[in-house]
């Protein structure tokens, strides 16, 4: 078992959405309330439903390292092929994601950013409580000096040598061995925390919340580990037990996550979230797909318009791009003979599409709903997904109706589904599970909504 998990804990596997092979014994109680980790609990992480007639757990849009409870870790994987979840979370400003207390273990690639850095700097104060509540680690250096107060061994030869010879009766050469937290384990770890505090004190457009406790935290941890030298030439990164060559003694071998951690901070190493690895051990990053996949898809499409020109914004129609629902007309219907007040005329209510192009008159162009769900060639849409995307377009006042989904299987890119009285329905399927091709996936998506857009 990985992830710094203790041996009783059972690990269970899980796609995204799917259901959870967890006797209900484990997680509901005598009086049939379900007993979660505080974490989770209330929140929309992992759900109870019925299936065939059993009560089961069922995994959301969530996806990481969950802990159920004391007895259970869900690991729950996304269900479409993504090959680039890094790429995505960095794109998107690492919104929808937080992390858990729960650990798990990450691959380093790439370059350490702001956010990562967050994540050490958290993960580091963490681990130097953990090495300080639990001893530092101390090694036996063999000292030698002069004097007339000798302690230790008395090193005849070199006292007869230096002092006897001379007629100096009262001066001994000695030696002896004295315990010291000066080691290369040591240094590295206090050499990352300096890293770690020019990152928290390092001036930022927003500062982030709860920093100054972070730092004074780091101050006092810093101060215990005084006596622990600076090595400004990083010779401790030659260390074979530094770099995990070698084990730690095992009364130590609790060091190794921290000396991971402090190795790749000092290196300047990113993490990727796509796929499993042994390099460092943090806290589980719990990623929301749904809102991830929109957003990025949004912030996809916005640079790609600003690369080429694009004559209008990409907004999000939650906040800037929305427009009221319902319209007041004047005069008012009056089936009855007498005009009927509008429900609308004290609450409009919001069109909400989840990307909206607004050109610089006011007008709009198209309008896109994003979908994390499954699609395929042969299976229409949802239902719901396609009277959504449709009333919009009616809203927006369009013939042209956009749902972008993920793609899993059949052919990807754009799919005509039919027309609506006078609305034509696409569906485009991204597809995500490519490496290197990534760009010119997202390339192609931007190509077709500027076409289905009509922009130059």
């Amino acid at each position: 078992m990985t992830g710094g998990l203790p041996n009783e804990v059972e690990v269970v596997e899980c796609v995204e959405y799917g259901h959870i092979n967890v006797d209900p014994l484990i997680w509901v109680s005598d009086n049939h309330r379900a007993v979660f980790s505080s974490e989770i609990d209330g929140r929309r992480v992992l759900q109870a439903t019925v299936h065939e007639g059993q009560l089961r757990l069922q995994a959301t849009s969530y996806v990481g390292v969950i802990p159920l409870n004391d007895q259970v870790i869900v690991r729950v994987r996304p269900r479409f092929p993504i090959a680039n979840l890094t790429r995505m979370v960095t794109d998107t400003g690492h919104q929808h994601i937080e992390a858990l207390t729960a650990f798990r273990d990450y691959s380093t690639q790439g370059t350490a950013d702001d956010w990562t850095m967050d994540l050490y700097a958290d993960a580091l104060l963490d681990y130097v409580d953990d090495l300080l509540d639990k001893g530092l680690h101390r090694v036996y250096v063999h000292r030698e000096d002069e004097g007339h107060f000798p302690h230790g061994r008395i090193d005849v030869n070199r006292t007869v040598q230096r002092f006897a010879a001379r007629g100096i009766p009262n001066k001994a050469a000695y030696s002896w061995f004295e315990r010291t937290v000066d080691t290369p384990a040591n240094r590295c770890v206090k050499a990352a925390m300096e890293v770690v505090y020019g990152h928290l004190t390092k001036k930022r457009p927003q500062q982030r919340k709860g920093g100054a406790k972070r730092l004074a935290r780091l101050v006092g941890q810093m101060a215990a580990l005084e006596e622990v030298n600076n090595d400004p030439d990083w010779r401790f990164m030659d260390d074979p037990q530094v770099l995990g060559l070698d084990p730690l003694p095992d009364p130590r071998a609790y060091y190794r996550a921290a000396l991971d951690l402090s190795v790749a901070i000092l290196r300047g190493a990113g993490i990727t979230l796509d796929v499993s690895g042994r390099d460092v051990q943090l806290a589980s990053q719990l990623i929301d797909t749904n809102k991830l996949f929109e957003r990025f898809v949004r912030v996809s499409l916005e640079k790609y318009g600003k690369r080429h020109g694009w004559p209008v914004k990409v907004l999000d129609g939650n906040t800037d791009g929305s427009v009221t629902f319902y319209d007041v007309p004047n005069p008012l219907p009056a089936p009855f003979g007498e005009p009927l007040e509008a429900l609308a005329s004290r609450d409009p209510g919001r069109a909400q599409p989840d990307v909206v192009f607004r050109a610089a008159d006011g007008t709009f162009p198209l309008v896109a709903e994003v979908k994390n769900k499954r699609s395929s060639d042969d299976a229409l849409p949802d239902r719901d997904d396609v009277e959504q995307a449709v009333t919009y377009a009616l809203r927006y006042g369009l013939t042209t109706a956009l749902l972008i989904h993920p793609w899993s299987r059949g052919r990807a890119g754009l799919v005509y589904v039919g027309r609506v009285r006078n609305v034509d329905v696409y569906d485009y399927r991204l597809d995500l599970s490519l490496h290197d091709d990534l760009d010119e996936a997202l390339a192609d998506m931007g190509r077709t909504v500027a076409r289905l857009a009509g922009l130059s």
